[in-house]
Parts: structure tokens; C-alpha cells; sequence
């Protein structure tokens, strides 16, 4: 609920996060057959409860990173036509967001619920702890895995965003070459006044050519996502 895409945001209100996971927590101790961990000593149950809490934002950080790329994608674009300064606030990420990366995101959350995305985000939960033991106190985690498997993450986070933006981003560099020469070839031109509705137009005009890459580059986001919940899953469990 802290840190999952969906979940995170402030469009859910405090109290239906606090329940849902309630409900959550219920569900999961139906389905464990786990030993009796009130014989525990209590610095070890408060060392197996911040375990828990670490899996759990791992789990959401590791769907979460390559969410990121969408709205890493927008501000490319707005920064490239000049809607940079034009701030919105995300409450799916509690940052502020430019207008193509606000869109982008509500693009991306609208698929990945058309998916049942987030039903995979809870499956996730239920099947870390057939992989991550209640009673294991020092798990495998402790090498630099994780931090290498993150790592990795955000280097694919940078590729997807930027091949997302980078067919509207190579248009408009070719426009701005086509503006300085114009500007250089005819000076009474003011290409200061011209430029910012051209670029304008031609991105949106691009943006909808390129829409439907758009949605397979999602499809591909959220195959890597799903696969990541597993992989990291497999990786904490070791």
C-alpha cells in the first residue's frame, strides 16, 4: 500500500488503504501454515515484522520503478515543445507532472486495471510468502542482490521511457533544424512568435500517429513488471 502503483496514491483515501489492508493480512493468515510465533522473544518478532515491511515495499518498489518510465517519458516530450513549465500534480506518485506525462500516466493506469493488473500486485503478496518464510530472520537478501536487480530496473526504466518519447522527440529536432534554417535564410521572420504553435502542432499530430506504439510498449512494461514481482520474489527467497 506504501509504495505499489495504484495502491500509493492519494486517490485512494487513507482509510480504504488501511482496510484493504486488513483485509489482505486476513486473507494471507487463512492460507499460511506457518508454526505459532507467539513463543518468539519480542526483538526477534520486531525483527521479523520490519522483515516483512521490507519485503512488502520491495515487492511495490519493484513494480512501481518501471511505472516510473511513463511519466519519465512525458516530461521528455514536454520539455522538448515547451510545456515544461506547465505543472500538474500526480496524485498516483504525489510529485508534480507536466500535461503529456499526466496523460501518459492516466493512459497507463487505465490499462493496467483493464489487465487486472492489480490483481497480480496482490497475487504477489499472497506468493511471498510460499517463497520468504515467516520465520526466517537473515534471508538471502543480505548479499547485494536486491540492489543489483533494482539497479537493473531503472536502467530498463530509462530505455522504455525514452523509446517512448523518442520518435515525437526526433520529429521535433528535425523541426528545429527546419526553424534555424528558415530563421538564418529569412531574418524578417519572427520564428520566436512562429515556432512554439508549430512545434505544438506537429507534436500532437506525431502523438497520434505513435499512440499505438504506445500501448505496446505498455504491454511490454507490464510483462517486464509482472516477471520482475516473480524475480525478486525468487531472489528474497533464496
Amino acid at each position: 500500500m506504501v509504495s505499489a502503483p495504484i495502491f500509493s496514491g492519494r486517490q485512494l483515501p487513507a482509510q480504504y488503504k488501511i482496510g484493504l489492508s486488513a483485509i489482505l493480512s486476513l486473507l494471507c493468515v487463512g492460507l499460511l501454515d506457518e508454526p505459532n510465533l507467539s513463543s518468539l522473544p519480542q526483538w526477534e518478532l520486531t525483527l521479523l515484522i520490519l522483515k516483512e515491511i521490507f519485503v512488502g515495499i520491495t515487492i511495490g518498489l519493484s513494480a512501481g520503478i518501471l511505472f516510473y518510465s511513463v511519466q519519465m517519458a512525458g516530461a521528455l516530450l514536454d520539455f522538448q515543445i515547451g510545456f515544461f513549465m506547465a505543472n500538474l500534480f500526480d496524485p498516483t506518485f504525489e510529485t508534480n507532472t507536466q500535461l503529456t506525462g499526466r496523460l501518459k500516466n492516466m493512459l497507463a493506469i487505465l490499462v493496467m486495471l483493464s489487465i487486472d493488473g492489480h490483481h497480480l500486485l496482490i497475487q504477489g503478496i499472497l506468493a511471498s510468502f510460499d517463497w520468504i518464510s515467516l520465520t526466517a530472520t537473515i534471508p538471502s537478501w543480505m548479499d547485494g542482490k536486491v540492489s543489483t536487480f533494482i539497479l537493473d530496473f531503472f536502467k530498463q526504466m530509462f530505455m522504455i521511457g525514452f523509446m517512448m518519447a523518442a520518435p515525437i522527440i526526433g520529429t521535433l529536432f528535425i523541426v528545429d533544424v527546419a526553424l534555424g534554417i528558415i530563421s538564418r535564410t529569412v531574418p524578417q521572420m519572427n520564428i520566436i512568435a512562429i515556432a512554439p504553435p508549430i512545434k505544438i502542432l506537429i507534436h500532437f499530430l506525431i502523438y497520434i500517429l505513435v499512440l499505438p506504439s504506445f500501448f505496446y510498449l505498455l504491454k511490454i512494461l507490464f510483462e517486464n513488471m509482472i516477471d520482475s514481482i516473480g524475480s525478486i520474489l525468487k531472489i528474497l527467497g533464496a
